[in-house]
């Protein structure tokens, strides 16, 4: 017998067995009253359910651990670019202006709750790292041995939103951190955003001219009241 009838002989009996399987549970099956029939189909649905709830929990979870990961905060889980209040010109021109952020580097100016941290989240949304500069700090100083590695991760990401940017007392140090993570996005010619409640003028005096010379960012200003309650 040649390999090629061998493998003929295998798939045959295969098909066989398939066969016998299906009939023997056909007659299982008419066996059954139509009670124990309905039963049986009952099961079967509510296994269905349990199945397609544990896949929709298993793609939640994935989702939020994802977005955690990005750094989308559970306050801003619902944030969305359709949800964005743009009721004035101005705020037309922000929204519009923020979804350019993948080809730009941008910053965000203005005060608390105008909605800057809302379009960085639909950003982060949309696949960029969203931090807040004193955690990316943070993060050096829990491991100093970690140093190259957040630089490197930072200014690796496709795109970079960095939020918290204020009047902070920061050491030579973690300024030094800040501007090598710009840096080497600028060698990697990769988008970053700012936000922050400073103009450009105060951000260059509390941190470096040389970041603002490298980024030389399309400034967005959100000088308009807290929209916080509005949403």
């Amino acid at each position: 017998m040649t390999a090629g009838e061998v493998s003929m002989n295998f798939v045959e009996q295969l098909k066989q067995r398939q066969a016998e399987r299906e009939a023997r549970e056909k007659a299982e099956w008419e066996a059954l009253s139509e009670t124990e029939k309905q039963a049986a189909l009952e099961e079967r649905e509510r296994k269905i359910l349990e199945l397609e709830k544990a896949e929709d929990d298993k793609r939640r979870k994935f989702k939020t651990d994802e977005w955690e990961r990005r750094g989308i905060t559970k306050r801003y889980f619902n944030a969305e670019w359709d949800n964005w209040i743009a009721d004035t010109p101005d705020k037309i021109k922000a929204l519009k202006n923020a979804k350019t952020a993948w080809e730009n580097n941008l910053f965000f100016t203005g005060g608390n709750g105008t909605g800057k941290t809302h379009l960085a989240m639909c950003l982060a949304k949309d696949g960029a790292t969203y931090r807040r500069l004193p955690d990316i700090f943070r993060e050096v100083r829990m491991d100093f041995q970690r140093e190259e590695e957040v630089i490197e991760y930072y200014g690796e990401s496709d795109l970079l939103v960095i939020d918290e940017i204020g009047r902070q007392k920061f050491s030579d140090f973690e300024l030094n951190l800040f501007f090598e993570i710009i840096d080497r996005r600028w060698n990697n010619t990769l988008p970053t955003t700012i936000i922050t409640n400073l103009t450009v003028d105060e951000f260059g005096e509390y941190y470096s001219s040389a970041i603002l010379d490298r980024l030389r960012p399309v400034v967005i200003n959100f000088d308009w009241e807290s929209m916080r309650g509005k949403a």
